[in-house]
């Protein structure tokens, strides 16, 4: 099953506002993609359900296998962000910028935490960075834009290298929301049932943006 998130319907209205838009089969749309469009006034069309118990029968059998399949699709996709993270701040570390590797090391602890209570089957912490509240940072992050267009222009820039390197991290890291959706989405209830995954996540794909942002020039952040 695919899902349909915010940030998706984001970037697809950033290229085309849309005034109607369909759900595709096997396809779901979350709660915060759902507002998006309320806000915007787009209509929502949804595919038609099947009535059959027989048909609804053996979708729930194949819904619990897929289940399985996407939990561990999840834990792997997590394994190698984890890694990525250690990559990258060895890299800023031989690279001389030792603050932005402690920086990235301190944020790859923060997606472990995220990792341990997936695991864990627990709500994960609080997230605390640069002795910011998280509130503090989603209205920052809010301010200065969450979705960064960083092209050839920006790696041609004196950080340009260090931009594109936090660009591709960030990018991973959204793939995560969707992995999760997949693993956790409660068909009953049509809600994720491990939301505060997704928030912990988004709110680190929020402190990357604030360090691009620095690293752009940008100036003091403003909560």
């Amino acid at each position: 099953m695919k899902f349909i998130t915010e940030m998706d319907l984001r970037d697809l209205y950033k290229i085309e506002p849309f005034t109607n838009y369909v759900v595709e089969l096997d396809t779901k749309i979350t709660p915060g993609a759902r507002q998006f469009l309320v806000d915007r006034g787009v209509t929502l069309a949804q595919p038609p359900c099947s009535d059959d118990p027989k048909t609804n029968t053996s979708q729930l059998g194949e819904t619990e296998a897929r289940g399985n399949w996407y939990a561990l699709r999840l834990r792997r996709k997590m394994e190698c962000i984890e890694s990525l993270f250690l990559l990258i701040g060895a890299e800023f570390s031989t690279s001389g910028d030792g603050l932005l590797s402690e920086e990235i090391m301190a944020l790859g602890k923060c997606f472990r935490d995220v990792q341990h209570a997936e695991r864990e089957q627990i709500t994960p912490g609080n997230i605390q960075f640069w002795g910011w509240p998280e509130e503090k940072i989603r209205n920052c992050s809010n301010n200065l834009g969450k979705h960064f267009d960083i092209s050839e222009l920006h790696v041609g820039l004196e950080n340009g290298k260090v931009i594109a390197i936090l660009n591709y991290l960030r990018a991973s890291l959204r793939e995560v929301e969707p992995a999760i959706l997949e693993a956790y989405w409660n068909e009953e209830k049509q809600a994720c049932s491990q939301q505060e995954l997704i928030k912990n996540v988004n709110l680190i794909i929020n402190i990357l943006c604030i360090m691009m942002w620095k690293r752009l020039g940008g100036q003091k952040c403003k909560p």
